[in-house]
């Protein structure tokens, strides 16, 4: 599925309630003031950078396994190959790095509806006509994620996630410039 991060990114908060043993409860010692706001806001980076790349991951593997079978050009269905390949990899990694960090992912619910629209318009263009949509969708919503990663990364704080995102900006940094490249050849790739 092609993607288009919306301008407000979901985030899910966690709160824990920890019970002394015995029945009786006793509060738990919670960071107060600036320290307690600083944890809430590195997790929330945490799990929004996490649910944005789990979205991205999931939507970019379905349009180009679409985009395999479908488009009219070799080097279109080259580069959806190249999508399916690369994006199965970051999710790998993303996977095992959430759960080595006990990050819980899920999808950006707006983003996954919106792309779930834009794959379902892919499949009503044929031709030429779906390799220059795919291709165009591919060139804004790289450069969109790219965009947002970047934002979202300084605020990362868990070290596995950053290193994934770093390795994820690589990834798509290559897919924006062979779609660009595509794009200046008429997403023919001729």
């Amino acid at each position: 599925m092609t993607f288009r991060v919306p301008t407000i990114l979901t985030a899910a908060c966690f709160a824990l309630a920890l019970a002394a043993p015995g029945g009786a409860q006793q509060p738990a010692a919670q960071p107060s003031g600036k320290a307690a706001h600083s944890a809430r806001s590195a997790n929330s980076a945490n799990q929004r950078a996490a649910d944005l790349l789990n979205t991205i991951n999931k939507g970019e593997i379905d349009t180009g396994q679409l985009m395999q079978n479908h488009a009219e050009s070799q080097s279109v269905k080259d580069y959806a190959n190249m999508l399916v390949n690369d994006h199965q990899d970051a999710q790998k990694q993303l996977e095992s790095t959430a759960g080595q960090n006990n990050i819980n992912l899920t999808t950006n619910a707006a983003l996954q509806k919106h792309s779930e629209a834009a794959e379902n318009r892919l499949k009503n263009e044929s031709g030429a006509q779906a390799d220059k949509a795919f291709i165009n969708d591919e060139v804004r919503d790289h450069t969109t994620a790219i965009r947002r990663l970047k934002a979202l990364e300084p605020n990362v704080t868990d070290s596995g996630l950053k290193s994934v995102i770093d390795s994820s900006l690589q990834t798509m940094q290559k897919h924006l410039d062979a779609a660009k490249k595509l794009q200046s050849q008429g997403a023919s790739g001729k």
